[in-house]
């Protein structure tokens, strides 16, 4: 078997910082009021059609999401609907709520689960579309980095979507509808917001 060596930014030029949270509400006023972060944008029921697999077990997790940007860095706000199974539920019964994980999103994300994985990166949670692909992984990382690392392609529709949220944040006046909340990506994408 012959190993290639990946670039140097195989991981992708763009990075979020994703914490997981017991009261959406309250983190989300620290973000917009504190930090100066907004507006966020609330996706309410974020599993879809997906089909989700933790530690080997398909899951009924679902999740709410809020994303906003600082900068070209993603910010997401991240809170469980269910007990079901899932890194979140592990994350918050150990008593820990806040950064959870950091994620990249890879040009070749074959390369970069293989790369991480000969490199100790351990996965735990898979989130797969509907054609069986995964489209999202969570891996238990190395303890040099001291979070769980998330892989996600950036294709298309996510690009599009998360386009919307950065231009949000970027034209924000820290004051006007901090919260901006969605059944789900359908009904965002089916908005003007961000357009």
């Amino acid at each position: 078997m012959t190993i290639t060596a990946m670039p140097p930014r195989f991981l992708g030029d763009r990075v979020q910082l994703a914490y997981v949270v017991r009261d959406l509400d309250a983190a989300l006023s620290y973000w917009t009021d504190v930090m100066k972060v907004g507006p966020f944008v609330v996706i309410e029921s974020a599993k879809g059609n997906r089909k989700i697999m933790h530690r080997g077990e398909e899951t009924a997790l679902d999740f709410t999401l809020a994303f906003a940007y600082m900068g070209e860095t993603q910010i997401e706000v991240i809170t469980p609907k269910n007990d079901a199974p899932s890194s979140y539920k592990e994350f918050l019964d150990s008593g820990r709520e806040g950064l959870h994980h950091v994620a990249y999103w890879p040009e070749d994300m074959p390369g970069a689960c293989s790369h991480l994985e000969r490199h100790g990166f351990k996965p735990v949670t898979a989130v797969l579309a509907p054609d069986g692909d995964r489209s999202v992984v969570y891996y238990d990382a190395p303890s040099a980095v001291g979070a769980m690392v998330e892989l996600l392609p950036m294709n298309a529709e996510r690009m599009a979507y998360y386009s919307r949220i950065q231009k949000l944040s970027a034209t924000w006046d820290g004051v006007t509808r901090p919260v901006r909340r969605f059944a789900d990506r359908a009904e965002f994408l089916a908005s003007d917001e961000g357009l």
